[in-house]
Formats: C-alpha cells, sequence, structure tokens
C-alpha cells in the first residue's frame, strides 16, 4: 500500500500529464491514503478511558459501543445477516449479539450467520474470532475496493444484508471513496434494509493539549468552514501524526501517535445526509451529537460526531 500510494504520488509530479489523467491519479492516491491496512503494531495498547487503539493505524475502538447500535440490532430481519463494516476488536458486535439472543439460540440449529463482523486488518478479525459467538462471522473488506464482503450467497439470503454499521470508518475516506462505499452498501441491502454511519465530525475536540486547546480542532473546523461550498469541505484530508507530533497522546508517546492515520476525513451531518439521499437512501435522521464512546476532554457543544440512520428505498 506505502510503495503503490509513493508510485502515483512519484507520476503525480511528471509534467507530461494532462488534466484528466492528474485528476484520475488525484483520486487514485486519496483512495489509496484512505485504506489504512498497513500494520502498525502486533499488540493491543488499551487507554485509560476503557479504548483500545487499533492494530493498523486508525486511531481507536470507542469505549462504549456505537449510539446507533441498538437500530441496527432491531433491523435484523431474521433471515439476512447484520454486517459490521470496520468491527475493530468487536465491540459492537458483541453488543448486538447481547441483544439478539433469541435469534442467536435458533441460529445454532441451523448454523445461520447472525453477523458478519467485517475488517480490513487480520489482527482485528482474530480478536473477533476469540470472542467465540454463535452465529457470528468474520471476512476480510477493506473500503472500498475490497467491499461487500463475501455474504452467503443461497436461495434465502440471495448474498443480501438487513443492516449494516459503518463506526468511525468513513472518516478514513476520501469524499470519492465514501460515495461508491454507499452505492455498493445500497446493493447489498435489502429495500427497507438499514444503513447505521457514525464518524468524527469537523467540531470535535480531538486530544486536546493539557491546557485544554484543541489545536486539531482549530485546523480542521477553519478548513471546512473556509470550504464550505465544496462537496466534501475537508476532502482532502488532514494527517493526524503531523499534527500530533510531539504530544504525549494518553502517556503513551510515539506509540500512540503512530497509531494516528494519516489521511483523516471528517464531514458534517449535512454533508453526509446529501450523499446517502442521492444514492438511494431514505434518511431518517442525520445530526451531529456527542459519542458516548469518545473521551469526556473531546466535547465541543454536543457536535462531536456526525450520527446518520437511513433505510434503503
Amino acid at each position: 500500500m506505502k510503495k503503490a500510494r509513493k508510485k502515483i504520488y512519484t507520476m503525480l509530479h511528471r509534467r507530461h500529464l494532462t488534466g484528466r489523467m492528474k485528476r484520475q491519479l488525484n483520486i487514485y492516491y486519496r483512495q489509496l491514503a484512505s485504506c489504512p491496512t498497513d500494520q502498525v503494531d502486533d499488540f493491543i495498547i488499551e487507554l485509560d478511558g476503557g479504548g483500545k487503539m487499533t492494530l493498523n493505524g486508525t486511531g481507536i475502538e470507542m469505549s462504549q459501543p456505537n449510539p446507533l447500535v441498538q437500530y441496527w440490532a432491531q433491523s435484523f430481519d431474521g433471515i439476512h445477516p447484520l454486517i459490521d463494516v470496520g468491527c475493530a476488536y468487536g465491540r459492537n458486535v458483541q453488543t448486538a449479539h447481547n441483544l439478539l439472543k433469541e435469534q442467536i439460540i435458533d441460529s445454532r440449529n441451523n448454523d445461520q450467520t447472525i453477523i458478519l463482523a467485517c475488517d480490513c486488518n487480520e489482527g482485528h478479525l482474530a480478536a473477533v474470532n476469540n470472542l467465540r459467538l454463535p452465529g457470528v462471522e468474520t471476512s476480510f473488506a477493506r473500503l472500498p475496493e475490497n467491499f461487500p464482503p463475501q455474504i452467503s450467497d443461497n436461495s434465502t439470503t440471495k448474498g443480501k444484508s438487513s443492516g449494516m454499521l459503518m463506526s468511525e470508518v468513513l472518516h478514513f475516506l476520501s469524499g470519492e471513496a465514501i460515495e461508491q462505499t454507499l452505492t455498493v452498501a445500497r446493493d447489498v441491502l435489502v429495500p427497507g434494509g438499514v444503513l447505521a454511519i457514525t464518524a468524527c465530525s469537523p467540531f470535535m475536540n480531538f486530544a486536546p493539549n493539557e491546557s485544554g486547546v484543541c489545536h486539531i480542532n482549530s485546523v480542521m473546523q477553519t478548513l471546512y468552514e473556509s470550504n464550505i461550498d465544496r462537496r466534501w469541505p475537508l476532502g482532502d484530508g488532514i494527517n493526524l501524526q503531523a499534527l500530533l507530533s510531539g504530544r504525549n497522546l494518553d502517556g503513551r508517546g510515539d506509540n500512540a501517535i503512530k497509531r494516528m492515520p494519516t489521511f483523516f476525513h471528517p464531514f458534517s451531518a449535512r454533508d453526509l445526509r446529501r450523499a446517502v439521499e442521492e444514492t438511494g437512501f431514505r434518511v431518517m435522521s442525520a445530526k451531529e451529537q456527542w459519542h458516548p464512546g469518545y473521551p469526556q476532554q473531546y466535547k465541543n457543544a454536543g457536535r462531536e460526531n456526525t450520527q446518520l440512520l437511513a433505510a434503503k428505498i
């Protein structure tokens, strides 16, 4: 992945390229930059607030279940499995599993898959497998090019899903890659199937320093407001590793910094709603509000997390 990004970056600086070629290469570069699969470490860092740092440079699995997890779990229609896109260590999978106890008990009799947990890191998938949850399967999936995951395609499920959760994952994608991912999600979901999305908003106080000053927020919000007329105001991404350089993040120093993404694209509820509606969904709710799994110091007037709930038309 890193070699591919470097090669495209080099090509972008060749003078003979036409404008069209440069635009296409820019799209490829942003897509590659937004698909973090490189293994950073092979051990789990558990944070004081209960969160866990991921293994592939995508930050943190939240300390609490996703605020939309109940809606996602309730969308299971008894036939088509739920999909968790970017499952990390399985916190949301385990929560949904507990909410679906009766269906899980029934699934033991016919080997039915209730939840398909997907991630682009094998270490995360191994962690979910180690939970040994009946009715839960894992599958490798990387957005947007290795998506959708392999769903058991038989006469009953027809390779479809009744509900899809994208928890804190789309902010690692460029705008083009988000739209591509939404199109595939639409095609995989059954009519009326639920799409639940949460992601970082441009307004969160991400990792403020010891004095409570949030340099990252000032950068994100300023860029967002100055590019508000663009389709994706922060679509070019920001480099969290660079912005956090020199910080002793959560007392972990460089071990924590190197697990932060180099491409980070927070977006507002307005931006996400537009893209989801254009793809063929009916949006039931789209707003920025607090995520219970975020550290308390990330608060900023209750607009820290973009949350959307939609149904396929």
